[in-house]
């Protein structure tokens, strides 16, 4: 490893820890970013050796390939959290979990349907995180980010033109730094019931103990009109497919949309697994489903695949 002005560059890192389905092989490099600042400086690093690079918050909602990352991946751990009457400023690497407990502190209310589920807060804007019928993008103000070009821009919340577990970061590209948050004033041990009880219902609802990524699929556009979604997991279920395994991976006996790592899964066991549960449902209802754990494959980036990290001379990041 190698120092970068307090950034320090490891090589041959295995990815597996780093992710709630602790499933995944190395990077061929790796950087933990402890602030925005920092993390401008290691995309900005990437960008200037071509280098392909993957930006990991809490790391559960992603499955790296077994053969690991050609490339660079930043582990975004920045966690500045700066609070006003009615809002929350934060950087994007910090926890979904300690912006609702600092939320709930202070009488701050708007977050409670975030309670138990893991990752960071420019995990949940990237890919519109939700539940009871509320998202993320409902709560954005503006943000910070660095575009596709390499651009650091103030940009206000619609802009990301959020939907249904997506947003314009996750088609367009781009990296959020921070964000500004609407909340509303609300008594602070009404929020901490209501995080408590979002959080027990999540807890007899999912499985617990072993690897995953949440719910595997994403949920089913109705056809009726009327914006409702039809659950995966219910589709799941009916086809079948609750039980299923491949070789270590098993769709959990409790939500057939959790498609769990017991111990010793591998990557490819879970899409050989996901793949199965898809053409079950697709042969039984016609219907197709999506992803929603965002995979990852050793080749980051089209066009820039070989692109090696030099260990041969030190270059500062700047």
């Amino acid at each position: 490893m190698h120092e970068y002005c307090e950034i320090t560059i490891k090589y041959d890192v295995e990815l597996s820890p780093y992710t709630t389905y602790r499933i995944g092989g190395k990077a061929d490099c790796f950087i933990e970013a402890r602030s925005a600042e920092e993390m401008k400086r290691a995309v900005a690093y990437a960008r200037s050796r071509s280098m392909p690079f993957f930006v990991l918050g809490g790391g559960s909602n992603v499955l790296f390939d077994d053969e690991g990352v050609r490339g660079l991946v930043i582990r975004n751990l920045s966690s500045k959290v700066h609070f006003s009457d009615r809002s929350v400023s934060a950087e994007s690497g910090v926890p979904l979990a300690t912006l609702l407990s600092e939320s709930q502190r202070r009488g701050l209310a708007g977050l409670e349907f975030l309670a138990g589920i893991p990752g960071s807060l420019g995990g949940a804007i990237f890919g519109n995180a939700g539940a009871y019928g509320k998202c993320v993008g409902d709560c954005v103000e503006q943000a910070v980010v660095i575009t596709p070009d390499g651009e650091e821009m103030v940009v206000p919340g619609d802009s990301f033109r959020f939907c249904y577990r997506s947003s314009r970061l996750k088609t367009k590209g781009g990296i959020v730094l921070s964000a500004t948050l609407a909340l509303s004033a609300g008594d602070p041990e009404a929020i901490l019931h209501e995080m408590k009880r979002i959080t027990e219902e999540r807890r007899q609802k999912h499985p617990a103990g072993m690897g995953s990524c949440g719910c595997y699929f994403k949920n089913v556009d109705g056809s009726d009109g009327s914006g409702r979604r039809i659950s995966a997991g219910r589709l799941l279920e009916e086809a079948g497919a609750k039980e299923m395994a491949v070789g270590k991976a098993r769709v959990s006996p409790l939500h057939a949309n959790f498609i769990v790592n017991p111990g010793g899964a591998t990557a490819e066991e879970i899409r050989a697994l996901g793949e199965l549960c898809r053409q079950r449902v697709k042969e039984k209802f016609g219907i197709r489903l999506e992803e929603e754990v965002r995979i990852v494959g050793k080749n980051l980036s089209a066009g820039i695949l070989d692109a090696p990290c030099d260990r041969s001379r030190d270059q500062e990041i700047t």
